[in-house]
């Protein structure tokens, strides 16, 4: 027997011997601070599955732990229950609450779905799916009510959500290390290396991790692509609507922010000392810190938002975010692995399906000052930003934004989400496969209706295309909706899922055939979302992007390739005529 196999079956007889089925037939897995029993649901195609809800990845961060990064779990005895998902972090959104939850400091939990039965000995361990919800970083969670995976688990690959810190409990920081900057993206990267360390007990391949997110999930993985701290624990990264470059992920005023949450919850507090805050936060109610909303000052609120990211020193310990993110991006200072990356077709439908009267406000403000229509991040000089502003508002329309609500939406989707978005594809093509994608499918199923004289109803706004991969039942019957919709929603479940796992056919085909080109294959085949000719897929290819050939696929009723997507090139020569890198965000 050679050592290859001796290995394996070692491995084959630890598998079996940690996971087992308890009396009841629910599955019990063994992990290294206890046991936990799960339970078995069934697929959209009527295939088993195995769920394990709410399992701590961490401690609890309440008492001393709050504003500090996550440690592990304390061990349990007997075996944990995880069928049911009960808790979420403290929210300060304004949207359809999570039935059936409860917000809580201890919410630090992750859940996993397999289509491997864990009492099962296997030799194939399967490719991996980690998923980090959005909501602005101030409210959304990962459980099974939000984030069902009853049609993406059909697709032959291990799923994985989890909640992370939200609002100021996840993003406050004083800049001095005494609060630690980034903690909700902290959680992310412990509760990935969870994965990293115990997917292999539920049949996942830890060598073969994907993650991704949408909104401020695609957000937090762009900074995971851009973080020293998250190199190794993936190996390919989806972000939809969402990229580190995005004007509204950073947050140059943390620490007068911090104090002013304080200052808010009670006045007699005036301290400028970190440690007071600090103390004086520890002791605060959870629900003042959580639920207390407070603003940027008038002249930067220009869409951005105040609880998200900051850049850190990177001499404090356990720096996340370090550096201009731009300009890391733009020299290879990122995990340098393919990336699937692109946006709604017009994202800007989804807030004005909820009233249109803050978007006309904006439009007046910036129509009375050009400046504002380019981010304050950017290098330049006052003159410029207004010479800036005239010429981006000129690509959308020759009139005001005021009269032209059209106009208006389209900049704002562009600025906030396509322009970043390709710019980061743009930069990271010089290093890795990058497959640029707009989702242009508009059906029921996406749940918004926008009826606005002069706006295209046909628009797709934010966060649509999610309800084609996540099973959210509490809110929809996804059989209620016309075949169009069922078949693009199996057509991006395909393209991901082949992202996730085609690798693994490709190289093993070629090694075993000593093929001398297998690192050739390895470069043009790793994560490749449509590997071979397929029936559902309109035997389209979807070409890799570069800058010299900037190729998308659009995802609508049909599929088909095209070129130079949304405004961007039109903004880049706005950008490089007026300002000055290096740049933070795009």
């Amino acid at each position: 027997m050679s050592s290859h196999s001796v290995i394996r079956n070692i491995i084959l007889l630890f598998l079996s011997a940690v996971s087992s089925f308890a009396d009841d037939g629910d599955p019990v897995v063994s992990l290294s601070y206890g046991k936990i029993r799960g339970h078995s649901l069934i697929s959209e195609n009527n295939n088993p599955y195995y769920s394990f809800q709410e399992i701590p990845y961490a401690a609890p961060p309440v008492g001393d732990l709050r504003f500090k990064e996550a440690e592990p779990p304390t061990a349990w005895e007997g075996i944990l229950d995880t069928k049911v998902n009960t808790k979420i972090c403290y929210q300060q959104g304004y949207f359809t609450p999570t039935p059936n939850v409860t917000e809580t400091e201890d919410c630090l939990f992750i859940n996993v779905y397999t289509p491997q039965n864990p009492s099962e000995s296997t030799d194939t361990l399967l490719p991996v799916f980690v998923w980090i919800h959005g909501g602005g970083f101030i409210y959304g969670d990962g459980s099974f009510q939000q984030i069902g995976p009853r049609f993406l688990i059909d697709f032959g690959i291990v799923i994985v959500t989890f909640n992370y810190r939200l609002g100021p409990l996840g993003f406050l920081s004083t800049g001095d290390g005494v609060i630690p900057a980034n903690l909700g993206l902290k959680d992310q990267n412990f509760a990935i290396r969870w994965v990293k360390e115990n997917i292999n007990l539920f049949g996942g391949d830890p060598e073969k991790i994907t993650i991704a997110g949408e909104s401020a999930g695609g957000w937090a993985v762009g900074f995971h692509l851009l973080s020293k701290r998250s190199e190794g624990l993936f190996r390919a990264a989806i972000l939809q609507s969402g990229t580190a470059l995005s004007p509204t992920t950073y947050q140059p005023l943390a620490r007068h922010l911090a104090f002013q949450l304080a200052q808010t919850i009670d006045p007699s507090f005036t301290s400028d000392d970190s440690t007071d805050l600090l103390n004086f936060l520890r002791n605060a109610s959870v629900t003042d810190i959580g639920h207390t909303m407070i603003s940027l000052p008038t002249d930067l609120d220009n869409g951005a938002l105040v609880w998200v990211p900051t850049i850190e020193d990177e001499d404090q310990d356990g720096a996340f975010v370090t550096g201009p993110m731009e300009e890391n991006i733009k020299n290879g200072n990122i995990v340098q692995v393919p990336i699937i990356i692109g946006f709604t077709s017009e994202e800007e439908m989804t807030p004005i399906s909820y009233g249109t009267s803050d978007l006309i406000r904006q439009g007046k403000v910036l129509d009375a000052d050009l400046s504002k229509i380019v981010h304050f991040i950017f290098n330049m000089t006052a003159e410029n930003e207004k010479l800036a502003g005239t010429e981006i508002r000129k690509i959308y329309t020759d009139k005001t934004f005021d009269e032209d609500f059209a106009a208006l939406i389209s900049y704002t989707s562009d600025s906030t989400f396509s322009t970043p978005s390709l710019r980061h594809a743009d930069l990271q093509s010089q290093y890795t496969d990058v497959y640029v994608y707009q989702f242009s499918h508009k059906g029921p199923l996406g749940g918004i209706t926008v009826d606005v004289e002069g706006v295209d109803p046909n628009g797709v706004g934010h966060a649509e295309d999610i309800r084609y991969i996540w099973d959210m039942s509490p809110y929809l019957d996804p059989s209620e909706y016309p075949e169009e919709d069922v078949v693009t929603r199996n057509r991006i479940l395909k393209l991901w899922s082949n992202f996730v796992k085609y690798l693994i056919y490709k190289v093993a085909k070629l090694s075993a055939n000593g093929d001398v080109k297998v690192a050739e294959a390895r470069r043009s085949n790793f994560g490749n979302p449509t590997p071979e000719d397929d029936e559902l897929l309109q035997g389209v290819t979807w070409p890799k992007m570069s800058s010299d050939n900037f190729t998308y696929l659009n995802i609508n009723t049909t599929l088909e390739v095209g070129t130079n997507p949304k405004k961007y090139k039109e903004w880049e020569k706005v950008i490089d005529a007026y300002a000055v890198p290096p740049f933070i965000i795009y």
